[in-house]
């Protein structure tokens, strides 16, 4: 339980904003920006405190049971260091975007396209500090047919996914101080390079696997 309590924690101090500032909040509030920080989309303030903090809401249980569903190691994942950090992470991470929400709603002088690809570099930054020592599952790493398959491909893939999942979160660094219209591209290709490279990477060592075998 005690685990638990720092999600509470974050749950309650999230609905604490939300009750405070609601009555000082405009009819319609901005949920949604484009990588030049206009709004492209408001919702009623009512609809939105209730997705904002409903999404809160609904992630933590779902990052706690899901691993509990995993056939490979069922429950692993659960006592694990690397997993609770990354959990928390993601935690804080939609805390801050709650938090961002309601700031620009009372018109605080705040810029989401810098702030947010900042937040988000960290979180990956974090991943990869952490993925190298999570052990082969089904739910959480690069889970290909490959590195599912054999402990040693998972291990180098991640090793590899490491690299590139710090380096990508680097790269969220610089999306703020480049030219919007690029930045969606650069946001892309930094997403194609750590879901693709990798998979490709343990399928090249799995074959190489069984040609030495």
């Amino acid at each position: 339980m005690r685990k638990h309590l720092g999600a509470i924690a974050l749950i309650l101090a999230t609905v604490c904003m939300w009750f405070i500032s609601y009555p000082h909040l405009p009819a319609e509030i901005p949920m949604q920006w484009g990588p030049d920080g206009s709004v492209n989309w408001f919702a009623p303030k009512a609809i939105g405190a209730l997705l904002n903090v409903g999404i809160l809401i609904v992630i933590y249980p779902i990052l706690v049971l899901t691993p509990r569903l995993d056939p490979k190691r069922k429950g692993y994942l659960l006592t694990s260091k690397a997993y609770w950090v990354i959990v928390y992470a993601t935690m804080v991470l939609l805390v801050f975007v709650n938090a961002f929400v309601i700031f620009k709603s009372l018109g605080v002088n705040l810029r989401i396209e810098v702030i947010i690809p900042l937040m988000i570099g960290i979180l990956f930054i974090i991943i990869g500090n952490y993925m190298q020592t999570v052990k082969a599952n089904w739910f959480l790493g690069i889970r290909t047919p490959w590195t599912l398959s054999s402990e040693a491909v998972w291990r180098k893939t991640h090793r590899l996914g490491a690299k590139l999942f710090i380096l990508t979160g680097l790269s969220f660094f610089i999306v703020p101080f480049i030219n919007s219209a690029f930045a969606v591209y650069f946001i892309v290709i930094g997403a194609l390079m750590v879901g693709l490279i990798p998979t490709i990477y343990s399928y090249i060592i799995y074959q190489k696997e069984q040609k030495e075998e």
